[in-house]
């Protein structure tokens, strides 16, 4: 049975042309999550020990490592995959499959698209990050174990996860979906309350559909989050959100100090996104790296 597809943007699922299966076992799963990861790329054999943790678990960490990976061969042999889909390139491994069928590499692919197009034609970006953001089930390399690859794997994909997400309210805004703005932006701050960006946003979708109220309410609770997380207060792109709430009556407009208090911590306050995201932009959302470009440069050295 052919590889249709390998899945690592939640629990790992290999996807053959008739069924869907994952390895048994912990180590198994992460295994298989890097190379798929890194697919079409080199993966280290000193890399692939100490993501599993052979040199403290078994006395001999590079046999050990054999057995992992005869194991796993053999799985994909039982579903009728020949076992050099996994290669051996001297000492080290590669997953010979086109990382065009891993859901990560794909979801790359869309958001990159989408950024190549924004903030023109808003609509198409919409549905194009719509697409991308769907293929996500849960945590990224969900079964990747406490490992450096992995944890590192993980952030990376969070950090384009966070500008897609950024760029997609950004298209709804333009289009004027202040609705799908508000239910969107609650779920994403709800995921990653410190995204100052995401709550601004939130804020500025309330004001245009006239919940003023709501977006009081919003700027307070992004105010507390903020100085309990990071002690710091709201930045300019918070502030500006809340430039519409400045002119109304007194039973509404925010409190003077609290405008004050977050224009003296505005510069403090950038830290917030910085820490919720580490892709931080001045006009829009940041590119970050692509997952595989210190891969593909390891590989050419090698």
């Amino acid at each position: 049975m052919a590889i249709v597809g390998i899945d690592v943007l939640g629990p790992l699922r290999v996807r053959f042309s008739n069924c869907e299966a994952a390895p048994t076992g912990a180590k198994l799963r992460s295994l298989f999550a890097i190379l798929a990861f890194r697919a079409g790329h080199t993966v280290m054999r000193d890399e692939l020990i100490d993501e599993l943790d052979l040199m403290t678990t078994t006395d001999d960490a590079v046999n050990a490592l054999h057995a992992h990976l005869a194991r796993l061969r053999r799985w994909l042999r039982h579903y009728g995959r020949e076992s050099d889909l996994i290669e051996t390139v001297g000492s080290d491994y590669r997953l010979n499959l086109d990382r065009g069928k891993v859901d990560a590499h794909r979801f790359v692919n869309l958001t990159e698209r989408a950024l190549d197009l924004a903030p023109g034609t808003p609509s198409v970006v919409a549905s194009i990050l719509k697409d991308a953001l769907c293929l996500w089930r849960g945590d990224a390399m969900l079964d990747a174990l406490d490992g450096r690859l992995g944890a590192a794997a993980a952030n990376e994909l969070d950090n384009w996860r966070a500008v897609a997400r950024e760029t997609l309210i950004d298209a709804w805004l333009s289009l004027g979906s202040n609705q799908q703005v508000v239910l969107n932006a609650r779920k994403f701050i709800a995921e990653n309350p410190l995204n100052e960006m995401m709550h601004a946003r939130h804020i500025r979708a309330l004001c245009r559909m006239g919940r003023y109220a709501e977006a009081i309410e919003a700027y307070k609770n992004a105010e507390k989050v903020l100085s309990d997380e990071l002690g710091v207060g709201p930045g300019s792109e918070l502030c500006l959100a809340t430039e519409d709430l400045v002119s109304l009556g007194p039973g509404l407009a925010l409190p003077r100090e609290s405008r004050r208090g977050a224009a003296d911590r505005g510069e403090l306050a950038s830290h917030a996104g910085r820490a919720a995201r580490k892709a931080p932009r001045p006009t829009g959302p940041a590119r970050p790296d692509r997952p595989t470009d210190r891969w593909a440069a390891l590989g050419a050295s090698r």
